[in-house]
């Protein structure tokens, strides 16, 4: 058979890793300048900028007057940049994420020329099975990817990837890696022999007579005497021929009706590396990227949207801004905390500058809602962020006031129920720094609350005033007891053990939630367990120490669990327990949610160690259901077939069965079901009858050989990075339990993840802004009828129309009503063709534009 072999000249870009960004971005400018003089005195030749967008950005920053330069070289084809902004992680990020990412990197590349729709994703670890969707939505047919396959899926790496939802993509696994043929040898003997071992894979695992050389690798120049080399090449198979070519020409080299179907998540290890348990690597970073998304998504997007409607301007400027640092913190060494020391904290400096910019619009939208034509000034604003009608909620926030109590009222005048959480007394100097200079001592009260909300309309604000008022100490009792209970179960602390009573069937669950620690010989892609391992559980070795505030809104149990563990590795190889640690919160519970909310903190202030929660569910079951990208999906829950096999088929990584979810493990039999509800812990594993939520690990080294898990080289480079140790670093962790039998855990991890929210207008503030003419209260709200489906995404487009992304979890089909004036729409929110309703297949998403 004469092959046809296509060589693709490219770099992989690591923005960052051992290096800087920084660093990146001043070798960029000398690589572009060396790329743009080829191209252009080789205008025959095909460069791909690594499929990301953000090198344009990143080369312009320093060189702005070669914009055109730039465009010209896009523009004609030579130059192939997109379809990501950033080079982001396929597995841990928020599902809206991989959205914008895709979305501003095609804008980007449209900018200078057609972009490149290929799903190019050369050395993420591990590849979600919503992708194949994801990418057919935004018009891209194929991927192209390293990491992740065997010959468990297919036995040829050119395959059809069959998606969640059904969608078809063409898949193509780089046999010999992004980086097989970087460096081609000019010298015949060595470039012979180079050529032999690429070809041999090649011919094994292709599935057409094509045959992709990559020749590129991490920041490679472009190999100028590409010409040459071919030349000697070609002589080496005079019967075959040798072209530069594209991912495009390749794909359509390929008989798509011969090709084998794939189904599933790509996360196998058998010739390339996953790191399945780097989703708990520098919980620190991963935790804070988490937040930011979720108020990113779930708060300031709609919010502003209500805020539009007020007349608020939309602050499209500011969300892209936070959009972007988050994307360039998504790159697959980013995110999985697989850096230098110097990077992670450079990675950690610019999150708590994107949360500083998503908190401060926030509050700034929301003092500007509270700041409209209303007659009193004293005004509240009570927000729901989903487009769905709400009922039987509570909201919580703070109230600044001069005196200790008050009465809150309704538009109405009617008085609202609440309970006090907390109080406390503060300087209003030290809030407004006007009291200050004006030499005023007035101290305020801070008080949290919790209001029940019986019914509020989707996308909607309601507005409350209050009146302050002398009264006794609204500081609620807190008695020392151990149970609290709503109208759905009792907690009910017993031998130094959590245990939950389910009132509807009057089964007990005991030993709901545990704290395991166990030592971690890892390095910051993998957790591996010590030779001479020893594992504690707070079953045994913890004392909880508890009180109790009981309110009509509100049982709450103020927790302490302590525990002795080993400090060191040395310690727990000689069985030495010699630290005391703590984990201290609250356990909440409010009587029309049958969950139980846990707020956990902790202060690390051990060494090589792994922590995690343990959900004792009672429930055996060989498979769990958990939530995916946009989708909801069943998973073994012992990766049986690969663990079988990985040891006798010489796997470069053991395939452990450590999982990945977004915000939901459901464990479930005939009789009950469990569901954990996460914010922002996606890393689990199922043993038995409890699930283990990983909290967080720490180490010593940003690469290691021989792991147990991992025999042979290290991964990344072997230096200390002393900051993976994690010492003082303290962490609060968030996610909720629930007994409750349902299908709809997709619906509530939303719900879950966005509460209502409410804010006072202050008297005291860090910034003083004025009143807007233009902006008044808005009673506009939009409630639809979404069934069983479930929001991802609601904002504005930059035309100004009400965008929403839908996604169907359910195993049926699912049909809404939808208002006048909507349109399906492309994920680059462009209109396609009205519609008066929507039905999505099972895991199906849809993406909606409605005039407003």
């Amino acid at each position: 058979m004469k092959r046809d072999i296509q060589i693709l000249m490219h770099t992989h870009w690591d923005r960052e890793w051992y290096f800087t960004k920084d660093e990146t971005k001043v070798l960029l400018r000398n690589h572009m300048q060396e790329v743009m003089e080829y191209l252009e005195t080789n205008p025959d030749t095909i460069y791909i900028l690594d499929g990301q967008s953000v090198m344009i950005d990143d080369y312009l920053e320093l060189e702005p007057e070669a914009e055109d330069r730039l465009r010209k070289l896009i523009t004609s084809g030579s130059l192939r940049v997109g379809p990501w902004y950033t080079q982001t992680d396929l597995l841990l990020v928020h599902g809206e994420s991989i959205y914008r990412n895709l979305y501003y990197g095609i804008k980007r590349a449209r900018e200078f020329g057609n972009p490149m729709l290929v799903g190019y994703a050369p050395d993420t670890f591990g590849h979600a099975s919503q992708m194949p969707q994801i990418y057919r939505q935004f018009g891209i047919d194929s991927t192209f990817f390293w990491r992740g396959f065997s010959e468990l899926k297919a036995e040829k790496s050119d395959f059809i990837w069959k998606g969640i939802d059904g969608s078809e993509i063409v898949g193509v696994n780089l046999a010999t890696g992004y980086q097989g043929a970087k460096y081609l040898e000019n010298k015949e003997d060595e470039l012979k022999n180079r050529m032999k071992k690429i070809m041999s894979v090649l011919d094994k695992y292709s599935a057409s007579n094509a045959r992709l050389i990559m020749n590129g690798h991490d920041q490679m120049p472009i190999q100028k005497n590409i010409k040459e080399v071919m030349t000697k090449i070609q002589s080496l198979y005079p019967d075959d021929t040798v072209r530069i070519s594209d991912f495009e020409t390749y794909v359509n080299a390929l008989d798509k009706s011969e090709l084998e179907v794939v189904s599933g998540e790509l996360v196998d290890s058998k010739h390339a590396r996953i790191h399945r348990t780097i989703g708990s690597t520098r919980m620190d970073i991963k935790l804070l990227n988490s937040e930011i998304e979720n108020k990113l998504y779930n708060v300031l997007e709609p919010l502003a949207v209500i805020g539009e409607q007020a007349g608020v301007l939309y602050p499209h400027s500011v969300i892209e801004k936070v959009a972007k640092i988050l994307f360039g913190t998504h790159a697959h060494d980013s995110i999985g905390g697989c850096n230098s020391d110097k990077v992670n904290q450079d990675i950690k400096q610019r999150l708590l500058n994107a949360l500083e910019m998503v908190d401060t619009q926030i509050e700034l939208h929301l003092r500007l809602l509270t700041m409209g034509d209303v007659d009193n000034d004293y005004t509240i604003a009570v927000v729901n962020a989903l487009p769905e009608k709400r009922e039987n909620q509570i909201v919580t926030f703070d109230m600044l006031t001069r005196s200790k109590s008050f009465i809150l009222y309704d538009e109405e005048g009617n008085t609202v129920p609440y309970s006090v959480i907390s109080q406390n007394q503060e300087d209003a100097g030290l809030i407004d720094r006007q009291v200050a200079a004006r030499l005023q001592d007035i101290k305020v009260w801070r008080t949290y609350i919790t209001v029940p909300v019986k019914s509020i309309e989707g996308l909607s604000i309601e507005y409350y005033t209050y009146e302050e008022v002398e009264s006794n100490d609204a500081s609620p009792e807190e008695k020392q007891e151990s149970t609290i209970e709503n109208n759905f179960g009792r907690v009910i602390i017993k031998d130094n053990q959590l245990h939950y009573k389910d009132l509807n069937n009057n089964r007990v669950y005991e030993n709901i939630l545990s704290i395991e620690t166990g030592g971690d010989d890892g390095d910051s892609y993998d957790y591996s367990p010590p030779i001479n391992d020893w594992i504690l559980n707070s079953t045994e070795a913890a004392e909880i120490n508890s009180s109790v505030i009981k309110t009509d809104h509100y049982q709450k149990m103020n927790i302490k669990l302590t525990m002795t563990v080993p400090e060191t590795t040395q310690d727990r190889e000689n069985k030495k327990a010699n630290k005391e640690v703590a984990f201290t919160g609250t356990l909440m519970l409010y009587p029309d949610d049958s969950k139980l909310y846990v707020n956990l903190t902790h202060t690390n202030h051990t060494k090589d160690n792994r922590y995690r929660a343990v959900i004792k569910t009672g429930i055996q079951s060989e498979q769990v259901k958990v939530d995916g990208y946009l989708s909801s999906q069943n998973k073994p829950m012992y990766n049986e077939q690969a663990l079988n096999i990985w040891k006798e088929d010489k796997w470069v990584e053991k395939p452990v069965s450590v999982e990945t979810a977004q915000s939901f493990i459901t464990l479930k039999n005939e009789e009950s079901q469990c569901t954990v509800y996460t914010d922002g812990l996606k890393e689990y594993e199922v043993l038995d009858d409890r699930i283990h939520l990983t909290l967080f690990r720490t180490f010593s080294h940003l690469g290691k050989r021989n792991l147990v898990n991992r025999p042979g080289r290290p991964s990344g480079i072997e230096i200390e990075t002393p900051d993976n140790q994690m010492l003082n670093e303290t962490f609060t962790f968030r996610f909720a339990i629930d007994f409750k039998q349902t299908d709809q855990e997709s619906k509530r991890a939303k719900e879950y993840l966005t509460p209502l929210i409410g804010y006072q207008q202050k008297e005291f503030n860090r910034f003083n802004i004025n009143p807007r003419e233009n902006v008044t209260t808005t009673h506009e709200h939009l409630s639809l009828e979404l069934n069983e489906l479930t929001v991802s995404a609601v904002k504005l487009t930059e035309e100004g129309d009400l965008f929403l992304r839908l996604f169907n979890p359910q195993e049926t089909d699912v049909t809404v009503v939808l208002p006048e004036n909507s349109y399906l729409a492309t994920p680059m929110e462009e209109k396609i063709s009205t519609t008066n309703s929507l039905t999505l297949t099972p895991q199906q998403i849809g993406n909606l534009i409605i005039n407003r």
